[in-house]
């Protein structure tokens, strides 16, 4: 008697499943990291020199705004390739602290851009679509992963975590 065969299905449902889980840490990741960045930037944007350069950035025509976005990519490339030479001779710690520093504040710096920028670039057709495209994209991506059970009981378990700690605080410490 030969084995029972696997239903044909299985490989897409555990690419499926993997995916998911993949997305699920992208998402918890991205929200923290963003929601974060933004508080930063919105109290650096405070500073008087700062608030000046973002008064005119916002000002720059559609493409002027695109190429905006080249300044911190160039600034923060000899960083890359610092980290890169770090971890090749040996200083892998060193290497992917350069790399994630380089990325955290590139990521910050990007975002802050495109929140100036981001009435000027929509009024670039294709660029509005692809916007578009993307954000329907990673919004259908976002409530599929986001209605999962997994995600779900994960949430649920997180707040009561966030509860407890509260409590265990405020019971130790007072408000």
């Amino acid at each position: 008697m030969s084995e029972p065969q696997p239903p044909v299905g299985w490989p897409r449902r555990l690419v499926r499943g993997v995916l998911a889980v993949i997305a699920a840490i992208w998402i918890l990741f991205e929200e923290w990291i963003w929601d974060s960045l933004a508080a930063f930037m919105a109290q650096v944007g405070r500073l008087p020199i700062v608030r000046q350069l973002e008064a005119l950035i916002a000002k720059l025509p559609p493409y002027a705004a695109m190429v905006s976005f080249v300044i911190p990519w160039l600034i923060l490339l000899p960083a890359k390739f610092l980290a890169l030479w770090l971890m090749g001779t040996g200083h892998v710690k060193s290497g992917v602290l350069v790399f994630v520093v380089a990325k955290i504040v590139g990521t910050a710096i990007i975002a802050r851009l495109f929140a100036l920028t981001k009435p000027a670039l929509l009024t670039i057709r294709w660029f509005a679509r692809l916007y578009t495209w993307f954000t329907g994209w990673r919004d259908r991506v976002y409530a599929y992963v986001k209605a999962m059970p997994a995600w779900l009981a994960a949430k649920e378990w997180i707040a009561r975590t966030r509860a407890s700690m509260r409590a265990w605080y405020r019971s130790r410490f007072g408000d």
